[in-house]
């Protein structure tokens, strides 16, 4: 995204009035009037869900005159922007936690601190997981409330393809990877396939990738992009070895499809892996009798980033926040109240979508979830899901620096720079972006 630096002074301004538009926390008041949502992506399941679960909060506040929108999630920042621009954003929008601080540092939205009533915070809590909710928060505030986290980075196998090249477990590590990618491709099926657009979603695959070797994309306390770091680069260039060891599909499929056409390559069996976030080909299904397994990402033989490496990382995708603009505070917090509610958070423990990590503690106890991925749920029941995760890159400019990241990731896949390059190209210019924005 590039900011039209014109208007930062009035957009970063805008936090400051927000904060006069909200109403002091104290007793709840009844939800009436007119309300706008906003929502952004999600799976099949979720997407049939959610207007299901509109008509349940309905018929608990029949006062209220609920406008309900649903939008693709790779044109979110796009259209919150546009719409915040023309003053024609909606009450409530759901999308993604790693707006966040972009978001709230632009005056989109507000805390819901600062319009909750009293001890309706400390009641959320009691049935979401904490480090799901604290996805969510932005400068020691919550700004959001999210429903699940997708996680990054994890691979899907052909167990099928996996013994028959003669191996009994899914790759490790890196050098494991191609070692197995090599072996399991045919004339007619590729050994693995990676989405590698300019989404959004592929960008933080990627990044799940780069983090695990110690990279970052930016670093807080210097305001530096670091994308040409070791880290980073070494990272793009296991995608280079994978491709020029002739184990990715040919052409430029992976660069003109999204994340969900190359899963569609693994489901179809024309791939016998495939990279994507937690919930890999579970929001499509595959075919009757398809043998296969997901498993955390391969980690690097040696990590080689300056950064710690992470287990993985986190972000919602379906994380309800407030306009700093809305008239109807009192009916956008009903909203997001109901949403807290065990039977919608239960939406994502099995029945219907399995392909989340759920925000509601009591989905954790769902059959469904444990029969989906009962690795997770042991995990979880340990203590340990979450241990040394945390959350997907989220700052003011992460539209900016991820744009250049992105733009990278094609260039090396197509074979037109070398990562060392393309990621020197993309650090510069991101750089520029950040110290604009940073002023």
């Amino acid at each position: 995204m590039k900011l039209d630096i014109s208007r930062r002074g009035f957009l970063i301004g805008t936090t400051a009035m927000a904060a006069t538009m909200g109403i002091a926390a104290g007793p709840a008041r009844a939800a009436t009037g007119s309300l706008s949502v906003w929502k952004f992506g999600g799976t099949p399941a979720e997407v049939e869900a959610w207007p299901a679960a509109n008509e349940r909060f309905l018929a608990d506040n029949p006062d209220v005159d609920l406008d309900y929108s649903f939008f693709n999630g790779q044109i979110r920042r796009q259209k919150i922007l546009a719409g915040f621009q023309t003053n024609r954003l909606a009450d409530v929008i759901i999308a993604f936690g790693q707006d966040i601080p972009e978001f709230a540092g632009f005056g989109l939205i507000q805390p819901l601190d600062d319009i909750a009533t009293d001890g309706q915070i400390d009641d959320w809590k009691t049935r979401l997981v904490p480090e799901v909710m604290s996805s969510g928060m932005h400068d020691g505030k919550l700004y959001g409330v999210p429903t699940y986290v997708d996680m990054a980075s994890f691979l899907a196998v052909d167990m099928d393809a996996l013994a028959e090249a003669g191996y009994d477990r899914p790759p490790a590590t890196w050098s494991e990877l191609r070692e197995y990618a090599k072996a399991m491709t045919k004339p007619d099926r590729p050994g693995i396939a990676f989405p590698a657009t300019t989404a959004p979603v592929d960008i933080n695959i990627f990044e799940g990738i780069a983090y695990a070797n110690g990279g970052r994309v930016f670093d807080e306390e210097s305001g530096k992009v670091q994308l040409n770091e070791a880290g980073m680069v070494d990272a793009l260039q296991l995608y280079a070895d994978l491709i020029a060891d002739g184990s990715t599909p040919a052409g430029t499929s992976m660069t003109e499809t999204n994340f969900r056409d190359t899963a569609q390559l693994f489901g179809q069996g024309r791939a016998a892996m495939w990279i994507g976030l937690s919930w890999l080909n579970t929001p499509w299904g595959t075919p009757e009798g398809f043998n296969w397994e997901g498993a955390p990402f391969p980690r690097p033989d040696a990590p080689s980033g300056s950064f710690p490496p992470v287990a993985a990382i986190m972000d919602g995708t379906a994380v309800l926040m407030v306009s700093s603009r809305t008239e109807n505070p009192e009916a956008a917090m009903a909203y997001i109240d109901f949403w807290t509610q065990n039977e919608q958070l239960n939406t994502w423990g099995g029945n219907p979508e399995i392909a989340r990590v759920p925000a509601g503690k009591d989905a954790w106890n769902s059959p469904g979830l444990a029969e989906a991925w009962p690795n997770w749920v042991s995990a979880y029941n340990e203590g340990n899901f979450f241990a040394g995760a945390e959350p997907m890159p989220r700052f003011i400019g992460v539209s900016a620096v991820e744009s250049a990241l992105a733009t990278a990731i094609q260039q090396v896949v197509l074979g037109q720079k070398t990562p060392q390059e393309a990621l020197d190209e993309a650090n510069e210019a991101a750089q520029a972006q950040i110290d604009l924005l940073r002023g």
